[in-house]
């Protein structure tokens, strides 16, 4: 989405009340370097006639049978295979405080739902979730992926579940502007005027979580939503066997 201004407003009593106008945008995008498609047989730029010709007399199908190279230096760029894409990788966990993962930017590329089957696993996921929640802990989780490493925070979402939030790693960032707060000094009298501010807002219904654009077009009915697998059930369970 571009860059643009939302007004948050509310409707009391049939007036709209502003609230606030801020600037919305993704704070922070991927860096990318500029890159030329060349021939692979003489490295020359080919052309485009419904596929890539080049001056030698090769022709290619696709972008991708081409060869990428970094303008400035003519360094290529080629993959490296880490893994089949398929077989379970080796992802390994990390610890850092809340107060120094602050100081950097944590922008989400992907997140991922988590699920699990064996009492082990969901013991220590708990163990984990709860040093996340009721100690300051910050988990991260690195693994490579078929071609490129990844790191995710272990986290909560607001509806309690498991998920691992990808991050864009902080040497592929490209910063923009935006808003950090800091809450731990809040006062008594913040929390209520906090407290009244929000009275005024009008209570969020089930339906407030659709929306009514092109994309419900050729969408007939809404999918069932899979049964959510309490952590504590899979625990409770192995207890119940043991």
């Amino acid at each position: 989405m571009r860059p643009r201004t939302v007004n948050i407003v509310v409707s009391v009593s049939g007036m709209t009340m502003p609230l606030a106008s801020v600037t919305i945008q993704n704070f922070a995008n991927w860096l990318e370097p500029e890159t030329d498609l060349l021939c692979p047989a003489c490295n020359a730029k080919p052309t485009w006639n419904g596929g890539y010709d080049c001056a030698c007399g090769a022709h290619y199908g696709h972008w991708s049978n081409l060869k990428r190279v970094v303008k400035a230096t003519g360094q290529e760029i080629t993959k490296e295979r880490f893994t089949d894409g398929k077989s379970p990788v080796m992802a390994y966990a990390y610890m850092m405080t809340l107060e120094e993962f602050a100081k950097y930017v944590d922008a989400t590329c992907n997140e991922y739902g988590v699920s699990v089957k064996d009492e082990t696993s969901a013991r220590n996921l708990r163990k984990l979730l709860i040093a996340v929640r009721n100690l300051g802990k910050v988990v991260l989780v690195r693994f490579k992926d078929t071609y490129e490493e990844r790191i995710s925070v272990l986290t909560l979402s607001l509806s309690n579940r498991i998920i691992l939030r990808e991050l864009i790693p902080l040497n592929l960032q490209d910063i923009k502007e935006t808003l950090r707060v800091d809450l731990k000094a809040v006062t008594p009298q913040e929390i209520e005027e906090a407290e009244a501010f929000v009275k005024m807002l009008p209570s969020a219904k089930e339906e407030l979580l659709n929306v009514n654009d092109y994309r419900c077009i050729g969408i007939e009915e809404k999918k069932v939503a899979p049964k959510v697998i309490e952590l504590e059930q899979i625990l409770s369970r192995a207890k119940a066997t043991a």
